[in-house]
Parts: C-alpha cells; sequence; structure tokens
C-alpha cells in the first residue's frame, strides 16, 4: 500500500515538527526580505498540508499544491472540518501553471521532487508564473550539503493509540547522474494489527554550488541565503551541526 494512498498516517508519521515556530519564521523571513505584502501562501507539495490551519489563523489566504489527489482531498476535508476556505491545486511541481498569484511560496521537508537539472529549472519557471514580484520562495532540505552522509533515519511515534514505525532511506543509484532512490516505509501498529506502507521516488542531488549556477541560469530569482534550523541569525557556513537547511530565495 502506498504511503501517499494514506495521508493520514503520513501526517501523525510526520508530526514532529514545531508548526508554529516554523511559520514564525516564515514570517521572520518576509519580514526582512520579502519585497511584496503577503497575503496569498503556496505550499508546493503540500502533502496534508500541516501548515494550513497556523497560516490561516495567522491571516494568510492558502493554497495547496500537490500531484497526489489523495493529499489533496485529505486536506480540503481538514480545511471543511475546520470551517476554512483553502484552495488547492493538482498538478506536478515540475512544471505546473496557474491564474491565481501567490505572495510567498514555499516547499517543505526536501519535497522538491526532480531528477534532472532540467526539470529543476522547469520548476523554477513554474513557481516565478505564480510568484509576485519581490515575493519570496523558501525550501526545506532542498540541497545537498554531504554526498557522504546519505542513508537513512528511523523514528517511532505514538498517537491515539496508535504506533507508526517510520523509516526513510535513501539509496545511491547514479553517482554520475546525483540520482537516488528515496524509500519511505510506515508500520502502522493498531487494535493489534499491523499494516505496511511503502513508496519510492528517484530524485536528484543539487549541490549547493549547482544550485547557485541553475538559479542564476534561470535569471528569475536572487539568493538570499542558506539558514540552519529556522534560525536567520545561523547561516550554514557558520552551522556547527547542519540541521533543517533552509534555502531562501527572491523573485526578480
Amino acid at each position: 500500500m502506498d504511503v501517499y494512498e494514506n495521508p493520514f498516517y503520513y501526517e501523525v508519521a510526520f508530526g514532529f515538527r514545531d508548526i508554529a515556530k516554523e511559520v514564525e519564521f516564515f514570517e521572520e523571513c518576509i519580514r526582512k526580505f520579502s519585497k511584496t505584502k503577503v497575503k496569498r501562501v503556496l505550499e508546493i507539495a503540500c502533502g496534508p498540508s500541516p501548515y494550513m490551519l497556523e497560516l490561516i489563523k495567522r491571516g494568510y489566504a492558502f493554497a495547496g499544491l500537490d500531484i497526489s489527489k489523495a493529499m489533496l482531498h485529505y486536506t480540503s476535508e481538514k480545511a471543511r472540518k475546520s470551517g476554512v476556505k483553502i484552495e488547492v491545486i493538482h498538478a506536478d511541481m515540475r512544471n505546473f501553471r496557474v491564474k491565481e498569484s501567490f505572495d510567498f511560496a514555499f516547499c517543505m521537508l526536501g519535497s522538491l521532487a526532480v531528477e534532472t537539472n532540467s526539470e529543476f529549472l522547469s520548476h523554477l519557471d513554474s513557481v516565478a508564473s505564480c510568484l509576485n514580484r519581490g515575493g519570496l520562495y523558501l525550501l526545506d532540505g532542498a540541497i545537498c550539503f554531504d554526498w557522504t552522509k546519505l542513508g537513512g533515519e528511523s523514528w517511532t511515534v505514538i498517537k491515539n493509540g496508535l504506533v507508526i514505525n517510520v523509516n526513510w532511506e535513501t539509496v545511491p543509484i547514479s553517482l554520475t547522474e546525483q540520482k537516488v532512490l528515496d524509500k519511505l516505509t510506515l508500520e502502522v501498529i493498531g487494535e493489534g494489527k499491523a499494516k505496511v506502507f511503502r513508496t519510492e521516488r528517484i530524485s536528484k542531488l543539487i549541490f549547493p554550488q549547482e544550485f547557485l549556477e541553475l538559479v542564476n541560469k534561470n535569471g528569475k530569482f536572487e539568493f538570499l541565503g542558506w539558514f540552519n534550523n529556522f534560525n536567520l541569525e545561523q547561516p550554514v557556513e557558520k552551522a556547527e551541526r547542519l540541521s533543517r537547511p533552509i534555502t531562501l530565495l527572491r523573485k526578480r
């Protein structure tokens, strides 16, 4: 069974984030770097949209874009039950066009899913096409700062009688093309029964200098910096240990 067809379990598995703290970081970035007033925000690869309600509470209009219809349906139902209006967009992040424009866009938890530099350039074109001039694009975990530390990570989440064992593994499949296979497995245990959900995704690692060259080639964004662990006072180059490195771009 596919992980992305089961949004609730996915949301619980990745529920370790401090959403309010991370949204506060978004607002710090906006206050310091945005050249446009932010009213409408777009989450790219939104999944179950964990940031949606916090952003709406702070007065922003929210839209979520994802290739998974199951995730978008889950997001829509969560919004309906909460009594809020949102927009969901079914599209491939590598190449999309929307009628609406946004003031701030973000993509979290290493969800940038491209297999080639051409696809990444197309992705930048797509984001630029819907982002207002002076608006920010924030990416979480999109850059590979250390090829030597690929591997895996496991953790367990316990919530409302459910036990979810999570295993995330990144396996190199082409050193010359910088391609890896990301494997995500959720073992869900509840009411004495266990179910296993799996998904695999091929993606391309993008290294820092390569990223800067691609952004320069695209020409639609200016690079503002890399920041460690949602802290504008901690640029990546000065961090002793990297944790959730954030990339910040601004639409020209």
